[in-house]
């Protein structure tokens, strides 16, 4: 089983200049935990997890100004559409990560969750 198989897309993305209570609110709107950071050419630049942003809420309760680009992971690990879903889980395992960014030619195309790979498993084991 490959990555193109269980991924999800199109994935929502989210710019670095977003103030971080706007991804946190496109996050419980459509129950993600995880966005990917594109820049203006729509090229991966990091990934944000609803955690980061819960964390800053409670950090940064006064300050709205606090953006997307300043919580994000910078040094994401990606995988291709043809990676064998297998190696994407235990990239994922291994780095305890939650999602890994999909990505062709520097663009994001999909992401590959923790809920993906379950529901993968569940299916295998039917």
């Amino acid at each position: 089983m490959l990555v193109r198989e269980r991924m999800t897309a199109p994935v929502i993305t989210i710019t670095p200049d977003h103030r971080f209570h706007d991804a946190l609110h496109t996050m419980q709107e459509k129950n993600l935990h995880h966005l990917p950071v594109v820049d203006a050419q729509g090229a991966l630049v990091g990934v944000v997890a609803e955690r980061d942003l819960l964390m800053a809420a409670v950090q940064y309760t006064t300050q709205g100004d606090v953006e997307v680009g300043d919580l994000m992971h910078r040094e994401v690990v990606t995988v291709a559409t043809s990676t064998p879903i297998r190696d994407a889980a235990a990239e994922m395992l291994a780095r305890r990560i939650g999602c890994l960014p999909v990505v062709d030619d520097g663009r994001v195309i999909g992401i590959i969750t923790e809920t993906d790979m379950l529901q993968a498993l569940v299916e295998m084991l039917d």
